[in-house]
């Protein structure tokens, strides 16, 4: 209950703060009205930025999932994945195209009765963030969808010849160049599998409240544990994994001094050589069904007993 008066408080503050220019009437006759689209099943069919692509060059991907229905001017129903359910929020009108809901800000660019254009808007603090306000979801009527264009939203959500040309040239860069400024992230990123008995292997959780689902793919980490070790360690590092799923050291992120750093390279090079490259099945990234180099995040504890 707090969290929803706080951001109603938050919503109230930004209204005031943009605002300023012109009469509460001019405001009100520039606002679009939802009453042509009221009570309208709508799925999203395309999310895109503003170059029209779904993704970017390190390999995040906008993935239209949303299915929403006006049931008045103030009233939004969307639904939740999760819930599998629909659930109720209020439509608060900021200034003239600017609306909030859902917990999130909105331009609203096109409502027709069969179709739906709104751009996603990011804050900071109470002003909009224009370079990041770049994504933008397209959303069509059942009626639409099932009748005239006699398809799925399932079709209409494939990813477009664009962005089939736009992975390729991403996959051939990263498959030219086997370092992590090089590499690009994939939502069916590299699978790391333990064939020893000494080794165990977790993919490590993302924490849902510091971090967003994307990270989960874009930053992939894995904690690995090696009994029987050489010796006791514990280090942090990235790899690159190619296309035959060998692994290539990337970053080192344990804390080392610079003097020490080439002696750490060997190390945990030799840790990959003898213990990862031969109890490990890896699985290499694909997007779009292309197999290219991505980066995977390590944890590597070794134990002597």
């Amino acid at each position: 209950m707090q969290i929803r008066i706080l951001w109603a408080l938050c919503l109230a503050a930004f209204a005031l703060a943009s605002c300023g220019n012109g009469t509460e009437e001019a405001e009100e006759s520039n606002r679009p009205s939802f009453k042509p689209i009221l009570g309208t099943d709508f799925y999203e069919v395309r999310r895109a930025f503003d170059n029209g692509l779904s993704y970017d060059s390190i390999g995040f991907v906008q993935v239209p999932e949303w299915h929403l229905k006006f049931i008045d001017e103030d009233s939004i129903q969307v639904y939740s994945i999760i819930e599998d359910s629909m659930f109720t929020y209020t439509v608060y009108h900021d200034h003239e195209d600017y609306f909030h809901f859902a917990r999130e800000s909105w331009k609203v660019i096109d409502v027709h009765p069969d179709s739906l254009l709104l751009q996603r808007l990011s804050l900071r603090g109470l002003k909009v963030d224009k370079e990041r306000s770049n994504v933008y979801m397209r959303f069509y009527s059942k009626r639409y969808i099932d009748e005239v264009l006699q398809t799925t939203v399932e079709a209409l959500r494939r990813p477009g010849p664009n962005d089939t040309a736009f992975v390729r040239q991403m996959v051939a860069r990263a498959n030219a160049y086997l370092e992590p400024d090089s590499a690009f992230a994939s939502m069916d990123y590299a699978q790391l599998t333990s064939r020893h008995p000494s080794m165990s292997v977790s993919k490590r959780k993302i924490d849902s409240l510091k971090q967003s689902a994307a990270h989960a793919y874009l930053y992939p980490e894995y904690d690995l544990t090696i009994d029987n070790a050489y010796k006791d360690f514990y280090y942090t590092f990235s790899v690159v994994v190619d296309t035959a799923g060998t692994l290539h050291l990337g970053d080192i992120t344990t804390a080392v001094m610079p003097e020490f750093l080439e002696s750490r390279e060997r190390v945990i090079q030799g840790i990959i050589d003898v213990y990862l490259a031969n109890w490990l099945d890896v699985t290499p990234a694909t997007t779009l069904g292309m197999r290219h180099g991505s980066v995977v995040y390590l944890r590597v504890r070794g134990r002597q007993w």
